[in-house]
């Protein structure tokens, strides 16, 4: 059940797109339909998050089924530039000490614990917008983050938290777990336990 109308404008207009583009695509299926609702609800929802303010700045998000494997969602999502103080202006020479002083170990494990739950919030509001698929597959949210690039005025730097920051995680869950979440009363926490974790 949808719980948050903010979300409900730009879904009535996906469905539109959506349907125009099902007119006009003679291979569109519910499933490229399912993935694309899913895919658009899931940027938006992660640009608008505020149950706890992400560490990241969610650029785009792109889905693809694949036989026997599931769903991917990809989702882009740089390491947000934080500001310790309003007077700090964003230069070549001091993103990286800045990056480096708050991405640390302990910020990061705070940034991955952020995404999962943001995750399982969405799953929470919106599975039953995810495609069907076969029990035996998987639904994956893979974030791929990293810094933003330097701007074209900017020398491009190295630093040696740079790695610590660097990186993908995935969150999936089973076609089977999908479809217990979408047929009960799952709370979010039982929601998070049934995700699993990979990060490389």
């Amino acid at each position: 059940m949808v719980n948050n109308s903010k979300y409900l404008i730009a879904f009535c207009l996906m469905l539109v797109t959506s349907g125009l583009w099902a007119q006009s695509n003679s291979k569109f299926s519910p499933l490229q339909r399912d993935i694309e609702i899913t895919r658009v609800t899931l940027e938006n929802f992660l640009k608008k998050w505020d149950g706890e303010p992400l560490l990241n700045s969610i650029q785009q998000a792109t889905g693809a089924y694949k036989a026997g494997a599931g769903v991917e969602f990809n989702i882009e999502a740089p390491n947000s530039r934080i500001f310790l103080d309003g007077r700090i202006a964003w230069s070549s020479h001091k993103d990286k000490t800045l990056m480096d002083t708050f991405y640390d170990a302990e910020i990061v494990n705070l940034q991955k614990n952020r995404l999962k739950m943001s995750i399982s919030k969405f799953l929470e509001d919106f599975s039953s917008y995810l495609p069907q698929i076969k029990p035996n597959e998987m639904v994956s949210f893979v974030f791929n983050v990293k810094d933003l690039p330097a701007k074209k005025t900017e020398q491009p730097d190295t630093s040696p938290n740079q790695n610590l920051r660097t990186y993908q995680i995935t969150f999936s869950l089973s076609g089977a777990d999908l479809e217990t979440i979408k047929s009960s009363e799952m709370s979010r926490n039982e929601i998070e336990n049934s995700i699993k974790t990979a990060t490389k």
